[in-house]
């Protein structure tokens, strides 16, 4: 059943100032602000500005202002009153191994470094070598998630593998000061989570890269015991068993975040080496939960989009092909799957597909994304009702892009670009 509204889209934000949302943790905790980049086709390695509009009222503030532009964006809400954003480094030129995580207020006050950045050998533990990026925090703002790219093995290898870390506020990881900004002392101990590989084996569980990553509930998941585990889905690269003649293709992943991350894991030092990348903590377990790079249709392998998980953390939200028989064959469109069982479900089925990245209301009550026909859909996820597409928005204009619900799970904001420039769209939800 698909039910349309009547609503046609009014963007909240003028022509005058870029506001690309980016999918992040954009709402406010109090579900009042929403805290934006101002990006242009520069990117935002050409940005230098952050901004916060204040929903009921359609007040904009610019809370952080670069002078010179050196490199700022997909600012994420730590709290009510701090955000956490992509930061280039002091006097360097930004770069995917050349950023780290800034810690602004939302008042336009100094801001501090989230990580700590160290690319001189001996490589100190808690201190990353490289550049984090999309930064994702958890439901309390200790722990932080990112993906990850290493200057060291990048300048020195020529490797250049995209890895999934996580940050705990308040276990610091100190540095010594280097006159050249390149390295920074920030206030959490960081690691990585995950470990690529440069050839993944073909039909192995090896993966080459790590994106697309969340926090699986908002207070961990509950596994098939009882207990409840903090953790990571990710997408990962894997090569299929007739690799090389197929490409390789992504499926979902996840691993815990141990308590501890001070621990050496069985892979090597936290810190990494010269010849290699810095290594998982003792206790990041990794587990493969889809096996899409399995199925004898090529056409039906692969997952895409951001994951994303409601706030118990029963199911991880992905993107793939229609399967037969169950609507939309063969299009995109949305699955989810059990991070406690493995268990995977088809949920969307529209006739038209769907664009971009999925994204769960907290509440678990539905997922919002955009379709291939330029509407924006919320898709029920829940008993009876499961399925069901309802249109929160016009089917005319610019793809929906950067789609996020509320903490109630009445709104959802999202970017259109018109004009070149991408605008915040707010649609409310049918209870």
């Amino acid at each position: 059943m698909l039910t349309a509204s009547p609503r046609h889209d009014k963007p909240v934000t003028p022509a005058t100032l870029p506001a690309d949302l980016d999918n992040n943790v954009n709402w406010s905790p109090d579900g009042e602000l929403l805290v934006f980049d101002c990006r242009d086709e520069s990117g935002i390695g050409g940005n230098g500005r952050i901004g916060v509009l204040t929903v009921s009222s359609g007040e904009l503030r610019v809370v952080y202002c670069q002078d010179p532009i050196s490199g700022v964006g997909a600012p994420s809400f730590l709290s009510n009153d701090e955000v956490v954003a992509i930061h280039a480094l002091p006097g360097a030129a930004y770069d995917f191994t050349m950023r780290a995580g800034r810690i602004i207020p939302a008042d336009g006050g100094p801001g501090r470094w989230l990580d700590s950045r160290d690319a001189r050998p001996p490589f100190a533990p808690g201190a990353l070598r490289g550049g984090t990026h999309k930064h994702e925090p958890d439901a309390t703002g200790e722990w932080i998630g990112f993906t990850y790219n290493d200057h060291v093995m990048k300048t020195t290898r020529g490797s250049d593998l995209r890895n999934v870390g996580v940050s705990r506020r308040g276990l610091r990881a100190p540095v010594a000061p280097d006159p050249s900004g390149l390295t920074v002392e920030g206030e959490s101990f960081s690691v990585l989570l995950t470990a690529c590989v440069e050839a993944p084996r073909p039909g192995s569980d090896d993966y080459r890269r790590a994106e697309g990553d969340c926090w699986v509930g908002g207070a961990g998941f509950e596994d098939a015991a009882g207990r409840r585990v903090r953790a990571r889905a990710f997408r990962g690269l894997v090569a299929p068993a007739d690799h090389p003649a197929s490409p390789l293709v992504y499926d979902v992943f996840i691993v815990e975040a141990p308590d501890d991350l001070t621990a050496r894991g069985p892979l090597g030092p936290l810190e990494g080496t010269l010849d290699d990348y810095p290594k998982p903590p003792a206790g990041a377990l990794v587990r493969r939960l889809t096996r899409t790079a399995e199925r004898s249709d090529p056409a039906l392998r692969g997952v895409s989009g951001h994951l994303r998980a409601p706030a118990d953390g029963r199911w991880i939200a992905y993107v793939a092909p229609g399967e037969p028989g169950c609507g939309g064959d063969g299009l995109p469109q949305v699955h989810v799957v059990s991070p406690s069982t493995g268990q995977a479900r088809q949920l969307s089925a529209l006739s038209c597909g769907v664009h971009g990245d999925p994204r769960f209301s907290p509440d678990g009550r539905f997922v919002a994304i955009g379709g291939a026909d330029g509407a924006l859909y919320a898709i029920h996820a829940e008993g009876r009702r499961w399925g069901e597409a309802v249109a929160l928005s016009s089917r005319a204009g610019s793809p929906v892009m950067n789609a996020v619900v509320s903490p109630g799970s009445r709104l959802v904001a999202y970017n259109r670009h018109l004009d070149g420039v991408p605008r915040i769209f707010v649609a409310s939800v049918p209870v």
